[in-house]
Parts: C-alpha cells; structure tokens; sequence
C-alpha cells in the first residue's frame, strides 16, 4: 500500500466535512443515538418503524449514500484505504444497514446497491486485522 499523498488528505477532510454538514449531522446523531442502539436487524420491522419518505427513513438513505461514495473513491483508488480506515470506522455502520441494503438489492432487482459500500466493509475488516490499535 502507497503512502497516503496530501491530495489524500485533502480529500480525507472533504468528506469529513461533507459528513458533519447539516443534514448529515443531524443523520449521524439519529444513527448512534436512535437507530443503532436498537439493533435491528428485520427489515420488515426497519420498514414499520421507519416507512418511505419518514425521517429515519431519509437519514438511512443518506448514510448509505455517503458510504457508497467514500467507498467508490476508497475501491477505484482515489483515496488512500490505509488513511481512510484511519480516520473512518465502516463496521458499525455496514452491520447495521446491510439489511436496508440487501432489502433494496432483492426489490428493485438491482444488485449493484451499495456495492461499493459493502465491498468497503470487507476491505476495512482486512484491514483491522492487519493493523493493530495504535
């Protein structure tokens, strides 16, 4: 793995920014303080509790989005993974909507949903694996 360029960086904090500008904010505070604890993992339930076009619902949907981005970057090389999974922690956010995510995969018949999100998970568990906590 190349050493991580300050275009890297650069990058690193873009979407660092991107996360914490409202609405996304808003979206990760709802994630740890409401979604997360709750430990779903029936997407029949996920649907009840948060149906299309609900808050939740929005927040899950951009949450998905941003890791789908970071991943493209992180999976086409954009951005250095060893910096990235630095900074970042995929894991919680992959084991709690992986559901969502398969879900959406089976009903629209499009295999393609969070791919980039999904294969970044599996990166990041290499990684944590290969690299102890400092």
């Amino acid at each position: 793995m190349s050493k991580p360029t300050k275009e890297d960086a650069q990058l690193l904090l873009q979407l660092e920014q991107m996360l914490l500008m409202e609405p996304n904010q808003r979206a990760l505070h709802w994630f740890w303080r409401i979604f997360f604890p709750r430990k779903i993992s029936d997407i029949t339930k996920i649907r009840e509790i948060y149906p299309n076009n609900s808050e939740g619902s929005m927040y899950l949907d951009r949450l998905s989005a941003f890791w789908e981005s970071a991943g493209a970057l992180v999976n086409n090389g954009l951005l250095n993974e060893m910096l990235f999974f630095d900074r970042f922690l995929v894991k919680p956010y992959w084991e709690a909507l992986k559901v969502v995510i398969f879900a959406d995969r089976e009903e629209t018949k499009e295999p393609r949903i969070g791919e980039n999100f999904e294969l970044l998970a599996k990166k990041e568990e290499i990684w944590r694996q290969e690299t102890p906590p400092k």
